[in-house]
């Protein structure tokens, strides 16, 4: 038996067949185990105490919103509908539960991801980003205005929003806004559709990369709408002149994956 006493099982609303015969399968293999099901939009906080492991069952989201409640423990996810999901952040597809019963038996080894840590006026937020954060208004069909700080170097700017990814959320929105997926142990950041063409907007700072100790600042312009957003998924609303600070997280998500023979 593993070290895995208390398991928390977080699981989609999905009500397809293969998610459903999915998530039998897995209560099935915790049988005479200690463990919590719970879906993904009743997650708490309180409910990560004492788990020994995370397993989430459904899509990158489930995935991402169970990730976003972790500092250091064990993550693994399950694809439960890969012909519909892309599962780009999961350890096993629906075919692959085997694989389970390898590692609730200690034979895994440990992905690290990269994630982004975020202060609003000083302040850290507590959940921390997996794929990406976003700068800019809540209703992008406005304008963004803000002061970029990174490397030593200061402009203002009107825009889209900035995009800040790690390498794993390199290939889903940064890509779409004209990024480049990218890997490695960094962040890297891209200004939306900067707006050109005056005396006092002429960007130079669109894109460029933060390295482990480095970070990038933005300071709202707007009296209204400006917002920061995590994964998608929490959104945090700014005041004119609020400060944003965004660096790598000195706590990466632990995802597990199957140990292969060697």
């Amino acid at each position: 038996m593993s070290k895995f006493n208390k398991i928390l099982i977080v699981y989609s609303e999905k009500l397809s067949k293969t998610h459903i015969e999915s998530l039998n399968k897995v209560k099935q293999k915790l049988e005479g185990r200690d463990y919590i099901f719970l879906r993904a939009d009743r997650i708490l906080e309180k409910y990560f105490e004492d788990i020994d492991l995370v397993i989430t069952v459904g899509g990158d989201g489930t995935f991402i919103r169970a990730a976003s409640f972790i500092k250091e423990k064990l993550i693994v996810g399950i694809n439960s509908e890969p012909e519909y999901s892309e599962g780009a952040l999961l350890s096993l597809k629906d075919d692959e539960l085997y694989i389970l019963d390898e590692i609730l038996n200690g034979k895994y080894k440990i992905q690290k991801k990269i994630r982004i840590k975020i202060k609003i006026n000083g302040k850290e937020i507590q959940n921390l980003a997996l794929n990406e954060v976003y700068f800019g208004v809540s209703n992008q069909f406005h304008t963004s205005h803000y002061i970029i700080s990174y490397k030593n170097a200061k402009e203002e700017q009107r825009s889209s929003g900035v995009l800040v990814a790690t390498p794993s959320g390199s290939t889903a929105w940064y890509k779409s806004a004209r990024g480049r997926p990218f890997k490695g142990n960094k962040l890297k950041f891209i200004v939306r559709e900067p707006y050109f063409g005056s005396r006092v907007f002429n960007p130079k700072l669109l894109k460029g990369e933060i390295e482990k100790g480095e970070k990038i600042e933005f300071i709202s312009k707007r009296h209204d709408n400006s917002v920061v957003t995590l994964d998608s998924n929490y959104t945090y609303r700014l005041e004119r002149g609020d400060k944003v600070e965004m660096e790598m997280s000195e706590f990466p998500l632990k995802v597990l994956l199957r140990k292969r023979a060697n």
